[in-house]
């Protein structure tokens, strides 16, 4: 049963991604998968492109589901100027809560969408003390001393190529996480380093039990969490319900027909009543009105 449930996740969550490509296509919207080695920290690459001649600035919604992003926002060129060798500004996102974003004409943006505790591994970013002292959850990068990032932004203004901007992104998130490894090596903490990440597989599976997963820990339930939320910012629980959320989500989109009841039991929830309490938190919205807004866009593919 987990088995199939956690294909059925995978299967759409590809299918998410083809959705994008037609939704956000008027934003030049594009997705790249990471190196092999780079899989278990990133998810995807994503760049936008907006064309200058739109008549208006584009918003979108955004969702949280455990992960973070790094956002490099290029510069803008005018009519009089191209703006080449200026560097790219990057931000740094680590917020689990809903959120509107306008994309203004002409703008350029390149993300690194990180799993939940990708961006401690490779960055080396404790979100537990970023959420604690920060006010907002969209910070300047540049703040956080990471290393040859100096270097990568100046790199970056140098080509307005995609792929050649994703490679030069990718060489520096290669060398950080052999940085991250080689220290890790230094300090014994290997095991630390593969514990929380080991465990994230089943805790993106929308029927695990927290139960059944606290028991086979090599470690106690207190010590694990204090770990577990010290690289995420979350909690395992939370984590399982933004999952079960995102799972519910993109049943609704790609199958609105579907019962809420049927969707509840497909996504784990005990019952009706529990999805709609999670999910209402998540995206401030019932299930309701997000199925009847997708089988709004279907019959009318111009509506948003």
């Amino acid at each position: 049963m987990v088995l199939s449930v956690r294909y059925k996740a995978n299967l759409l969550e590809m299918r998410s991604f083809k959705r994008f490509e037609t939704e956000l296509a008027h934003l030049g919207f594009s997705h790249f998968h990471p190196l092999a080695s780079l899989r278990p920290w990133v998810q995807r690459y994503f760049h936008l492109r907006v064309a200058t001649d739109l008549p208006q600035n584009i918003e979108q919604t955004f969702y949280p589901d455990g992960g973070t992003s790094l956002h490099f926002y290029f510069p803008t060129p005018t009519l009089t100027q191209t703006l080449s060798g200026e560097e790219p500004q990057v931000l740094f996102h680590c917020g689990q809560s809903r959120h509107s974003h306008a994309f203004l004409p002409g703008i350029e943006l390149m993300t690194v969408r990180f799993h939940p505790g990708g961006a401690f591994h490779l960055l080396g970013i404790e979100l537990q003390d970023i959420l604690s002292a920060a006010s907002v959850t969209a910070i300047d990068a540049t703040q956080l001393q990471l290393t040859g990032l100096d270097q990568l932004l100046s790199q970056l203004a140098e080509t307005n190529q995609p792929a050649q901007r994703i490679a030069l992104l990718e060489h520096w998130l290669l060398q950080l996480n052999q940085r991250q490894f080689t220290a890790a090596l230094s300090r014994h903490k290997c095991a630390r380093i593969n514990l929380v990440q080991a465990s994230l597989p089943k805790l993106i599976q929308t029927q695990a039990s927290l139960e059944d997963f606290y028991s086979q820990l090599p470690l106690s339930r207190r010590q694990f969490e204090r770990r577990f939320k010290q690289e995420t910012g979350l909690s395992p629980a939370q984590l399982l319900q933004l999952n079960r959320v995102k799972v519910a989500r993109n049943l609704l989109s790609q199958s609105p027909n579907l019962s809420l009841v049927q969707v509840a039991f497909d996504c784990g929830f005990y019952d009706q009543a529990h999805l709609h309490q999670h999910f209402v938190r998540v995206t401030q919205q019932t299930p309701g009105q997000y199925k009847k807004r997708k089988m709004s866009q279907i019959s009318n593919p111009t509506s948003r």
